[in-house]
């Protein structure tokens, strides 16, 4: 998942994050100076999210 999440903010990809809590997030992935967090840019602002509150990862690749 971590693994998923480094690629998408590596290659600037929009990622779909499912948090324990239910609630969910769509942005694109950014690495974050904290390594125990993702940054998310999300169409409400940056938000960061801790790696242990994440429950499931999607990648959206655009296919050219």
């Amino acid at each position: 998942m971590i693994q998923e999440l480094k690629i998408a903010a590596r290659y600037g990809q929009k990622v779909i994050l499912r948090i324990h809590d239910g609630d969910v997030l769509t942005g694109k992935a950014e690495l974050s100076a904290d390594p125990s967090r993702i940054k998310i840019r999300t169409s409400e602002g940056p938000v960061w999210v801790p790696y242990e509150d994440i429950e499931h990862v999607e990648r959206l690749v655009r296919i050219h």
